[in-house]
């Protein structure tokens, strides 16, 4: 489902920050394992690895492929992830908050 022009332009214009807060979170994890690396640097590159492949997922799901087409699922995929608030959710128009409101189950 395409969603209404002004949504579109409105999630494009949120991308870029979306994004950097996104890449921020995926840094202070990587900062965590780094001191928490002890005597074990194997296990803490291991973690590293697992956490960098489960975050660059989503960050595919939530920003690649961006277009008018996919933009419900990409907000679908920000919701369930945490990155767009109920404040964000607001400026969508009605229909675009209620089709997301189908897709995603609220907590």
């Amino acid at each position: 489902m395409n969603i209404p022009e002004r949504d579109w332009k409105r999630l494009r214009s949120m991308k870029q920050e979306l994004l950097n807060e996104a890449c921020q979170q995926i840094f202070d994890k990587v900062e965590a394992i780094c001191r928490q690396r002890d005597n074990d640097p194997h296990a803490a590159y291991l973690k590293l690895w697992k956490l960098l492949s489960a975050e660059d997922e989503k960050i595919v799901e939530m920003f690649d492929d961006h277009r008018r087409s996919t933009a419900l699922l990409k907000l679908i995929y920000l919701r369930q992830y945490g990155f767009l608030s109920d404040d964000d959710l607001a400026l969508f128009s009605e229909e675009t908050q209620q089709e997301l409101a189908h897709c995603v189950q609220e907590k």
